[in-house]
C-alpha cells in the first residue's frame, strides 16, 4: 500500500515538474474576467485558462501586466498566450493569432458620466473628452462617437477623473462598469455601446499553430458542458437561462 502511494505521489510530482510551462499574460483590472481578490488572480478568464492548462498538459504561469502591453509582450515572446477579454478586431488579427471565441454571447459597454452631467445621449459626446483604457476596444467606440479620446493605463484612472469632473465620460465593459459603480457613487449610465466583434478569444504569437489547435480542441469539447456552463453562471449569473 505504501509503495503504491509512493508511486502515485512520485508520478504526480513528475508530471508537475516536467509539464510544459505556458506563460500567459493578462491584465487583472477587468472584473469579472480577471481581477485580484486578496492579492490572488481570479475571474472567468483565469479559471477557464487553468481548466485549459489541465486538459492540455500545460502548467499555466501567469504574468499580470498593463493592458496595452499584452500584445507587444506576445509578439516579443515574453508570454506565450494572452487572455484578457480580447475581441478579434481586424487590427489585432493582423498582429497575433487567435483561438476560437470562448464566450458565446454579445458584450455591451457602458457609457458613464458624472451624475451632475447634463448630457442626455452618447451622441452628445462628440468633441467631448472620453476616457478609455489604452489599447482597448473602447478606444474605437470613442472614435466612432467622434469624441476626444483620452487613453489611460487603467480604467480606474479614467473613472477617478470622471468622478472628479476632469473628463466628460468613460466607456467601459458593462460588468466591469457595474462593479466600479458600487463604490463610485458619483457616476451614472448615460448610454450603452454594443460590441461589433463579440466573442472574447485567447491570443497567441503568429506561428503558434500547435498551441492554437490544442486550445481550440479543448474549447470545442468544453462548449455546452456543465463544467463550462457552471463557470459562465458563476461570473455571468444574468446569462443563466
Amino acid at each position: 500500500m505504501k509503495k503504491t502511494l509512493f508511486l502515485l505521489i512520485a508520478g504526480a510530482l513528475s508530471t508537475s515538474l516536467f509539464a510544459e510551462k505556458l506563460y500567459v499574460g493578462t491584465n487583472a483590472e477587468f472584473v469579472p474576467y480577471e481581477y485580484l481578490e486578496n492579492g490572488k488572480l481570479t475571474g472567468f478568464d483565469i479559471e477557464l485558462m487553468e481548466i485549459i492548462g489541465n486538459k492540455t498538459g500545460y502548467e499555466i504561469v501567469w504574468k499580470d501586466m498593463s493592458f496595452d502591453g499584452l500584445i507587444p509582450a506576445l509578439q516579443t515572446g515574453k508570454v506565450d498566450a494572452v487572455i484578457a477579454g480580447l475581441s478579434q478586431t481586424p487590427e489585432r488579427q493582423k498582429a497575433v493569432a487567435f483561438s476560437t471565441p470562448y464566450l458565446y454571447f454579445d458584450s455591451e459597454h457602458l457609457v458613464l458620466v458624472n451624475k451632475n452631467s447634463t448630457l442626455k445621449d452618447k451622441k452628445e459626446l462628440k468633441n467631448k473628452i472620453v476616457g478609455v483604457q489604452l489599447g482597448s476596444m473602447q478606444e474605437e467606440f470613442g472614435k466612432n462617437l467622434e469624441a476626444n479620446v483620452r487613453p489611460y493605463n487603467s480604467f480606474l484612472g479614467a473613472l477617478m477623473d470622471l468622478d472628479n469632473n476632469k473628463i466628460d465620460g468613460v466607456i467601459i465593459a458593462d460588468k466591469t462598469g457595474y462593479e466600479y459603480m458600487k463604490s463610485m457613487k458619483n457616476l451614472k449610465i448615460l448610454d450603452k455601446v454594443v460590441d461589433q466583434y463579440p466573442g472574447a478569444s485567447i491570443a497567441f504569437k503568429k506561428g503558434s499553430d500547435d498551441k492554437v489547435d490544442k486550445v481550440n480542441k479543448v474549447l470545442a469539447e468544453l462548449k455546452d458542458t456543465s463544467e463550462y456552463n457552471n463557470l459562465v453562471f458563476k461570473y455571468f449569473p444574468e446569462k443563466k437561462k
